[in-house]
């Protein structure tokens, strides 16, 4: 039997949903799948008023794989990867991303879709989509300056290279950057003081900013998608992505060097 890649955990007030794939916690279909049920489950108990995403220790989530991105269609592809990467955006209450492991790419925003993200000052973060011969989608070119800063954000999109939390940290990244080993509990931390509000409240504040969000990034992606489109599925945008997406192995050399 095929291990489940996500896990829920409740523990009221607070749900802990886990993506736990050792390939990379890559955006497949599965993936995508068990986290939307999670999310679902964590929304529908109403004795949980604030919800945790981890990844692993080594990788939060290494974004979209090279055969998914190969095969990209267009607005149908980001189409799917939008709802995988709204789910923290769309959950009722609020969400505290625990990024201790890299997240890279779909992944990054993964987590900066969360109401509040927590970051290792060891890990790698990046959006390296214009290195690989194409240009983001998803509310990118929204969610990356809007939680990051307008300037650092830009920067990364631009040159995609990835950066070390503690980088970020310095550069005045609007996210919370600690110790690698510190990540989880400062995530948790900081679900549990937002867990002290009524539920009803959360629900509340929750849809106003959340609306807002989604709002400003779904008007960014009808800006990008016509570029987006129009590289991914271009001859050099599958050669560049064919030699220049990193191998599943990646993460895990990253990891070791660090």
């Amino acid at each position: 039997m095929d291990m489940k890649l996500v896990r829920l955990h409740i523990e009221p007030p607070l749900a802990v949903i886990k993506m736990m794939d050792p390939a990379g916690n890559y955006i497949t279909v599965r993936l995508k799948e068990e986290l939307l049920e999670a999310f679902q489950a964590a929304a529908s108990d109403r004795r949980v008023r604030a919800v945790v995403l981890e990844g692993l220790p080594s990788v939060y989530s290494a974004g979209a794989p090279s055969e998914v991105l190969l095969s990209a269609s267009g607005a149908e592809t980001t189409d799917a990867g939008l709802e995988l990467v709204h789910a923290p955006l769309n959950c009722p209450v609020p969400v505290v991303a625990a990024a201790q492991g890299h997240a890279i790419g779909g992944g990054l925003y993964l987590a900066l879709y969360c109401d509040v993200a927590v970051l290792s000052e060891r890990s790698l973060y990046g959006v390296p989509f214009l290195g690989l011969g194409f240009t983001p989608s998803l509310g990118g070119t929204f969610i990356v300056p809007e939680r990051l800063g307008r300037s650092l954000g830009m920067e990364m999109l631009l040159t995609s290279r990835k950066y070390r939390g503690a980088e970020l940290g310095r550069r005045g990244a609007g996210v919370a950057v600690t110790r690698h080993d510190r990540v989880q509990a400062c995530a948790l931390a900081t679900a549990e003081r937002i867990a002290v509000a009524p539920r009803r409240t959360l629900e509340l504040f929750k849809r106003q900013t959340a609306n807002e969000t989604r709002t400003a990034a779904l008007a960014a992606m009808q800006l990008e998608r016509p570029g987006h489109d129009a590289t991914i599925r271009s001859a050099e945008g599958k050669r560049q992505i064919a030699e220049n997406h990193p191998a599943p192995s990646f993460m895990g050399a990253v990891e070791r060097r660090v």
